[in-house]
């Protein structure tokens, strides 16, 4: 597996490891640190009850590598013979980030994907799990099929268009009978449903930190009187867009059972949520678990009324501030024939779920508040 230590990956890793597989992760070099503690690290980290010590070095193996290299960086011996131990690859590495420049998706989304393929035309069922995303869609705003991948479509930002060719890739190698693959396409990965845990480069953890810092600075105004508008705060969105989002524990399950269902292979598949949020709920719920009666989401012709603050604060999150008017409908067709009866029920993201990502990301911030400065 590629992207072994990220976030969704060490939850794949957990599922793949309880139904009696043995994994090998490629994890990039780190000084100190071997791959295969780092790996276990963050498995641990992600699920403190899991027996980790069980599986290191038996189960769970590591390859010190980087997508971004010429046969992920391992010499010619060590990658053949791990591709010949390997009866699949899952490809799960990719950057995120929604405004880097091209040059880091091409070398990182889509060279890394061609790694992969390549690799999975040497394992024993010549196999590639492609882990894509929703917003392969991009633009659009209708109705999207599992199997529908369409590049002239518009894409609001970088990250889609870099996601949309690596899948096309896939695909490709898939026709041309190099690989049998299959398309995994979560929406909005967030918090695990039980605990609200998220790594601290995840965009919603990065969204609602900064809502924390937006809310101290209004409290200390209100303070010092220098607001006359008490503890308002708005930010710009349509209340009845949705937004997909998915616990990454029920993407992990998902992902999971797919990856042991022969008849998976050569489709795609939405790993999204069957009752969407919208954003006039999450709006809702971010006001109680905040504890703060002023917030809102205001629409587009507010925005000449913004405060200082909030024109601050909506500069900063820019970049996500597109995906608050609208978004596609996932189709879910082919997940459900192909799971049946095996489909898990989707945790609903309520105000519970809500209080335990924004308890979380507090807890973050009062750590990091507590953090001593630099000298």
């Amino acid at each position: 597996m590629t992207g072994a230590t990220g976030f969704f990956g060490v939850a794949l890793i957990r599922n793949l490891l309880l139904s009696g597989h043995t994994v090998t992760g490629l994890v990039r070099a780190r000084h100190g640190t071997d791959a295969l503690s780092r790996l276990g690290q963050r498995l641990s980290e992600h699920d403190p009850d899991f027996p980790v010590g069980e599986h290191l070095g038996k189960t769970l193996l590591a390859a010190e590598g980087d997508v971004t290299c010429r046969n992920f960086g391992l010499d010619e011996l060590s990658y053949d013979r791990c591709a010949a131990k390997s009866d699949i690859i899952i490809h799960s590495a990719a950057t995120t980030d929604l405004d880097a420049d091209w040059k880091v998706y091409e070398k990182i989304n889509i060279g890394g994907t061609r790694e992969a393929i390549k690799f999975a035309s040497r394992t024993r069922e010549r196999s590639l799990v492609h882990i894509s995303s929703a917003y392969v869609a991009g633009d659009r705003t209708d109705m999207v099929y599992e199997d529908e991948l369409d590049l002239s479509v518009g894409f609001r930002n970088n990250y889609e268009r870099s996601k949309a060719m690596s899948e096309s890739e896939v695909r490709n190698a898939g026709a041309a009978k190099d690989i049998r693959f299959m398309i995994l396409r979560p929406s909005i990965i967030i918090g695990d449903s039980k605990r609200g845990r998220m790594g601290q480069d995840h965009h919603l953890f990065n969204f609602l930190l900064r809502l924390f810092w937006a809310r101290q600075m209004i409290y200390k105004q209100m303070k010092s009187k220098k607001t006359a508008h008490g503890d308002r705060f708005r930010i710009l969105g349509n209340l009845d867009t949705t937004k997909n989002f998915v616990p990454v524990d029920y993407v992990a399950d998902l992902s999971s059972l797919l990856i042991d269902s022969e008849e998976a292979w050569g489709h795609a598949f939405h790993l999204t949520h069957p009752d969407p949020l919208h954003l006039g709920d999450l709006e809702t719920y971010i006001r109680k678990a905040m504890d703060w009666p002023g917030f809102s989401c205001c629409p587009i012709d507010t925005m000449k009324d913004l405060s200082p603050l909030e024109k601050r604060f909506f500069g900063t999150i820019k970049i996500y501030e597109q995906y608050f008017w609208e978004e596609p409908l996932f189709d879910r067709t082919r997940i459900k024939a192909v799971l049946g009866k095996r489909m898990p029920k989707a945790p609903a993201i309520s105000q519970g779920a809500v209080n335990k990502l924004v308890g979380f990301v507090l807890e973050r911030y009062r750590h990091r508040k507590s953090q001593p400065k630099p000298s």
